[in-house]
């Protein structure tokens, strides 16, 4: 009996030895500078990462292959990154992200992002680190061949983008307002009052007793517009922060008002006197026109910048491709993965 479990043992044993070997056995292997292997549980792992099938892991391997050969001739060739540049690359996205969606983050908060993305701050830091790593080393190769070029698109490119893509470019209805403005304090009795004055000034304006410009140097607490005269700019129907502070009426209505005539709205903030300088009907824009009426900015170069970018992109990914390429005929690279 002792024999058997013994054998039994010995069957389990050298069964796992056999599923492990199999798993850290190379798939390929990479020597441009020194010798890697990619393991087949390393491919299993980008399989499952790229949402890959197993009839794919042969594409899957060679993305592998390029990464690792690319960042042995960026070693090569002088681009590295410590960890002291990975940390200041942490940093630098935290500001950017922060930047680029107008929020504040704490750190737990940001590193918790990191982990919820990547699996761990470190994982993060090592994509931030070799994305600059790829930027670097293409820059310092191909950036001369890459600045030499002209991006920029054909006008009838320009023309055949806007042809297909019309209908994305609208402008929502608005208008050029100013006002006179006092804010709401959440006291019944001065709010009635503040509310009762500027109604009266209202009046005030109509009658010709009192210019607008009167009544915002006098009344107005929105200290902004003072020296404009109460302009404030202007006001889309599809402006949601807007909506979202001033309340859905107040726009309503101010979309409504005739032009020059001076009227009072309550909104969720406080009291106005709004006076529509120029009112926009909602219409389809054409190439020519401004995305943003209170912007130099057409749909033209709205499109020019858009096609410009793509085409940059374009010859970075063709840089790229040749570069590692070139990289590739340098190592010495086997794949053993059937």
């Amino acid at each position: 009996m002792k024999k058997i479990i013994t054998l039994i043992l010995l069957v389990a044993i050298s069964t796992t030895l056999f599923a492990a070997s199999l798993s850290s056995s190379p798939a390929a292997t990479v020597n441009l500078i020194r010798n890697t292997r990619i393991t087949v549980e390393d491919l299993n792992k980008k399989i499952a990462e790229l949402g890959a099938t197993q009839d794919q892991a042969l594409d899957v391997l060679n993305i592998m292959i390029n990464d690792e050969v690319f960042l042995q001739g960026a070693e090569r060739d002088g681009i590295t990154v410590n960890d002291s540049q990975k940390n200041a690359l942490y940093s630098q996205m935290k500001t950017q992200i922060e930047q680029s969606n107008g929020v504040s983050l704490t750190q737990e908060e940001f590193d918790n992002l990191a982990i919820e993305q990547y699996g761990s701050i470190e994982a993060y830091k090592e994509y931030l680190a070799q994305n600059y790593i790829v930027q670097a080393y293409l820059t310092k190769v191909k950036g001369d061949e890459l600045n030499s070029k002209n991006y920029n698109p054909t006008e009838t490119e320009i023309n055949t983008y806007y042809r297909r893509n019309r209908t994305s470019f609208t402008q929502a209805e608005n208008v050029y307002f100013a006002h006179v403005y006092i804010a709401k304090t959440g006291d019944s009795t001065k709010d009635n009052a503040n509310k009762n004055l500027l109604t009266d000034v209202a009046g005030q304006i109509k009658s010709g007793k009192m210019t607008f410009e009167a009544a915002v140097a006098k009344y107005t607490e929105d200290k902004d517009s003072i020296a404009t005269g109460g302009v404030m700019g202007y006001l889309t129907s599809d402006n949601a922060t807007v909506r979202a502070g001033w309340g859905d009426d107040f726009v309503d209505e101010a979309l409504s008002l005739e032009i020059g005539v001076p009227t009072f709205l309550e909104s969720n903030t406080g009291y106005h006197i709004v006076k529509v300088i120029s009112h926009n009907d909602a219409k389809m824009l054409t190439l020519d026109d401004r995305i943003d009426p209170s912007q130099n900015y057409t749909v033209r170069d709205y499109i020019t910048e858009g096609l410009a970018y793509q085409n940059y992109q374009v010859a970075m990914a063709e840089a790229l491709n040749d570069m590692i390429a070139s990289l590739r005929s340098e190592a010495n690279i086997r794949i053993l993965y059937k």
